[in-house]
């Protein structure tokens, strides 16, 4: 596992995280299409207007946030 999918439920709060996942994926666009699949689930449960992408091989570094009302953000 490479990547680890948190959904928030303030999208300027990186810390409230309501949801994490654990995509089986080695590929930031097939981890961003995992969280994208997974989202009207973390909605509807657990109130999350956004996520956000950690790269677990570079110490936890979120490379990838997307907001509900949004397109998705690459941070890199």
């Amino acid at each position: 596992m490479r990547y680890q999918i948190e959904f928030l439920r303030r999208p300027s709060d990186e810390d409230s995280v309501c949801l994490t996942r654990e995509p089986d994926a080695r590929d930031l666009r097939i981890a961003e299409f995992q969280a994208q699949a997974w989202s009207a689930q973390a909605q509807a449960a657990h109130g999350a207007r956004a996520w956000q992408i950690r790269d677990l091989d570079k110490n936890g570094r979120i490379v990838s946030v997307e907001l509900f009302d949004g397109a998705t953000q690459r941070v890199h």
